[in-house]
């Protein structure tokens, strides 16, 4: 049987494991925290510069419906996105002072591919409605199954689409306005290893799975305004979205862990639970400016305020009898979004783009764990679109996104250990898109 100590180190490593970590997901993409700018080739092209106010494609839908009103034709915009990343991290991991046997490990990014589909239909001059299907959170970090931080965590996955409603009204010719609701589908994965404490070295770790799930309404409204024929200016809102998740949570048992410690194995499965959490995820406000200062030449810019603050204590509820409930603090800030591009109409079918960026971390080092290896980044973005034939434009778009240095000192749960260090995280996007006008 184990003493009262190891008893006390395994359900402290439970409790570690609940759902608490299950949104604090990270990724280096084009946005902060767990956030996915990808979505447009066109966006890519200018590093996300002028989208609010742009309104020249079906893509306006998303980043500001009431850009519709500037398209007098139905229009179809397609993209892919592969999203080559990359965090390796450095350092060590100590539980009661001794360092944690293992790996520092590798890459701990998947590739990811995230698409999105924009449709407007031009019902009259002055009447537009639009679909959106995008992706604008998730993606996979992955630890190796010995990495030092184990304890902390292993897989970290969160996936997210959204399926947005719009319509936009032309008020005049200057203003004019759009919005409608957003479908958000979420679900998210978490794994770690359980510090079995005494019994570890014989049967090795425990590893904790929790997988949950929601859908939940939010919505969208824009605003442009035509200054002049060559400038205008978008302003849009995202809201935020209320997710109440429910799912489940487990433990698989290495399988001397019941011949040695009946008590450890009975306490482990108890932890096979449903259990349910809240999690809302952040409004946000942008505004945009569009100068066609030539013929050929565009200027744009953006500026973006998200509402990450509101990340502040995840609580989990599981329902199962001796269960633990848990609560991770995350203490997250608000962040800006900074960014200028250009286009160059170089022949009448073909466009040149770029663009740079600044994107605000809303973690520091006082808060970054091993679920959130999140830093501040700057982005520099290249594109091109070319009318193959009347009506369908071929885009093509390339990010490559720079991280501030990524320091961590997080001690977590004793049985989990303190974790030292540093990430280095760097990230290069690719978009393919079509336009298709009919």
């Amino acid at each position: 049987m184990t003493s009262v100590r190891s008893m006390a180190t395994i359900k402290a490593a439970a409790v570690g494991f609940a759902i608490a970590g299950l949104l604090a997901v990270a990724t280096p993409a084009a946005a902060s925290g767990f956030a996915l700018r990808e979505g447009s080739a066109d966006w890519m092209g200018n590093a996300f510069a002028g989208g609010t106010a742009k309104a020249y494609d079906a893509s306006t839908v998303w980043s500001n419906p009431a850009g519709m009103v500037r398209l007098n034709w139905n229009e179809i915009d397609a993209a892919a996105n592969l999203i080559l990343a990359n965090s390796k991290f450095s350092g060590g991991n100590t539980i009661g002072g001794a360092p944690t046997g293992g790996t520092t490990g590798s890459n701990l990014i998947e590739p990811g591919v995230t698409g999105g589909l924009y449709g407007v239909w031009s019902f009259s001059p002055s009447m537009k409605f639009g679909l959106s299907v995008s992706s604008p959170f998730g993606q996979r970090v992955t630890n190796p199954t010995n990495f030092v931080g184990r304890y902390q965590s292993l897989v970290s996955s969160i996936s997210d689409v959204q399926v947005a409603i719009a319509g936009a009204y032309k008020i005049n010719e200057q203003w004019s306005i759009g919005g409608g609701p957003v479908i958000d589908i979420l679900s998210a994965r978490l794994t770690q290893a359980i510090n079995l404490g005494p019994l570890a070295p014989l049967t090795g770790d425990a590893v904790g799975d929790l997988h949950g799930s929601d859908t939940a309404v939010g919505f969208n409204v824009g605003v442009l305004y035509q200054a002049t024929p060559d400038l205008r200016f978008g302003a849009d809102y995202h809201s935020r979205i209320q997710h109440n998740i429910s799912g489940a949570q487990s433990a698989t048992i290495p399988g001397l862990v019941p011949g040695l410690s009946a008590a450890t194995a009975a306490f482990l499965t108890a932890q096979n639970s449903p259990a349910a959490t809240k999690l809302t995820l952040p409004d946000s406000v942008t505004l945009g400016v569009y100068w066609q200062v030539t013929p050929a030449l565009a200027l744009l810019a953006d500026a973006g305020w998200t509402h990450w603050g509101l990340l502040k204590t995840i609580n989990v509820v599981p329902s199962g009898a001796g269960a633990q409930a848990s609560s991770l603090v995350e203490g997250w800030n608000d962040t800006v979004a900074l960014s200028v591009g250009a286009n160059y109409q170089l022949t009448e079918s073909l466009m040149l783009q770029g663009g740079i960026g600044y994107d605000q971390s809303p973690v520091k080092a006082s808060n970054r764990s091993t679920r959130i290896p999140d830093s501040d980044r700057y982005l520099f973005g290249v594109g091109v679109q070319y009318e193959a034939i009347k009506n369908v434009t071929l885009q093509l778009a390339y990010a490559h996104i720079v991280f501030a240095s990524a320091s961590i000192a997080n001690a977590a749960a004793p049985s989990a250990g303190a974790i030292a260090g540093s990430y280095s995280n760097a990230a290069d996007t690719v978009a393919f898109g079509v336009k298709v006008k009919f």
